[in-house]
């Protein structure tokens, strides 16, 4: 049996939702994920138009505030049913949806703040009629990215057959490292800001669609500002790792310190300096990697695997590695975290836990479930049945 689950995610600074259909063979002991096919679907101008009118920080107390969840929901369901159309399948062919539990929980932007408690999983599954299984995260913002779906879990990783070790770099609403290596265990860095930085800086500018193309181009043609960049260091040192406390585990409230201060620059050479502050932070993390991790193949994930500036900049920090982008995978980089909610998806209906020494600082359950039909909700419940005897 072949199962297909479809994956959902809205990340900092790309105004739309991605959706990935992966295959999950039925293989006792291993999760293999083929990667099927991917789309976007960007958010109504109207809702762009309000991001961008309520600056860094939407307000929850907002007279749009609701109409704007009702908009976002049903971009996350049409997109879902568009992608199972395009993919020439029917709704009954998908075994579950997975998605956040709330919007951008783990992107660590100012902009979701106003989401947090609010995801769109059941109005999905009432939509589409689809069993939607949603990756918990809130408030546990170092449990969410102290692991690496693709890494963590026994026989999940789409590299454990390589004899040589892997190193991915995500740059998308955030910074992650994750190191794999074979005999040992696996092990993820969050790095701090990236596309959460970018789009702070450009938030109310144009309610365009700034691409990613759009950002890289305007950084190159501004100038970097050492002085500022170097305050950025300075308070990153001083607040990482953010998992170390409470009032540091999202990333966020470091954007609100980063903010203060930088009006008095151009545009240009606020996101040049983001740009070098970002390989900054890849480079402090990349020091606490141990040197059986880096020997291997070097891989960027995310939507900012395709800004150009940023990849000549890590290119030239990691002059003696050659960078690939995850589409050399199969999986289109800016698909990925999409990706991985359709993995995480799979792992919470096999019941399977993350690796041993993976730290888990509560004991929430990994994700929450919104039963769809009759149909989708019984296919899973015996799934999961099925399973746990196994697992007794």
């Amino acid at each position: 049996m072949i199962r297909t689950i479809l994956g959902l995610h809205a990340g900092a600074g790309e105004h739309g939702v991605h959706s990935v259909l992966i295959d999950i063979p039925d293989q006792i002991g291993l999760i293999r994920p083929v990667f099927r096919m991917g789309m976007y679907q960007a958010f109504p101008l109207e809702v762009c138009r309000w991001l961008a009118k309520a600056g860094d920080k939407p307000s929850r107390e907002s007279r749009y505030f609701d109409n704007a969840c009702k908009i976002i929901a049903d971009q996350f369901s049409t997109l879902a049913l568009s992608t199972i159309k395009e993919a020439d399948l029917k709704e009954e062919s998908i075994f579950a949806v997975g998605c956040d539990s709330s919007l951008g929980a783990m992107e660590g932007s100012r902009r979701f703040l106003a989401f947090r408690g609010w995801g769109p999983g059941q109005d999905i599954s009432q939509t589409t009629g689809l069993s939607v299984v949603c990756i918990n995260s809130d408030g546990d913002a170092g449990r969410s990215s102290s692991f690496d779906p693709v890494f963590s879990y026994p026989g999940a990783s789409i590299f454990a057959q390589g004899n040589e070790p892997v190193l991915m770099i995500h740059l998308g609403g955030v910074i992650k490292i994750s190191a794999f290596a074979p005999g040992l265990p696996p092990l993820t860095f969050q790095g701090g800001p990236c596309a959460s930085l970018f789009e702070l800086i450009f938030n109310t500018e144009s309610t365009a669609l700034l691409s990613v193309d759009f950002l890289s181009k305007r950084a190159v043609q501004g100038k970097m500002q050492q002085p500022l960049l170097d305050k950025w260091s300075g308070l990153a040192l001083r607040c990482m790792p953010f998992g170390k406390s409470k009032s540091r585990a999202d990333c966020a409230l470091f954007l609100e310190e980063i903010q203060a201060g930088y009006k008095d620059h151009d545009a240009e050479d606020l996101l040049c300096t983001a740009h070098h502050f970002v390989i900054e932070l890849i480079k402090n993390q990349m020091e606490k990697v141990p040197a059986e991790y880096k020997g291997g193949r070097y891989i960027i994930t995310g939507s900012h695997a395709r800004n150009g500036f940023l990849r000549h900049l890590l290119g030239l920090s990691l002059a003696d590695k050659k960078l690939e982008i995850a589409d050399s995978c199969g999986i289109p980089a800016p698909s990925w975290d999409s990706f991985s909610r359709a993995l995480v998806a799979t792992y919470a209906l096999d019941g399977v836990n993350p690796l041993a020494g993976i730290s888990r600082s509560t004991t929430r359950p990994l994700a929450s479930f919104y039963p769809g039909s009759n149909a989708s909700w019984g296919k899973c419940l015996r799934w999961m049945e099925r399973h746990s005897r196994q697992a007794g």
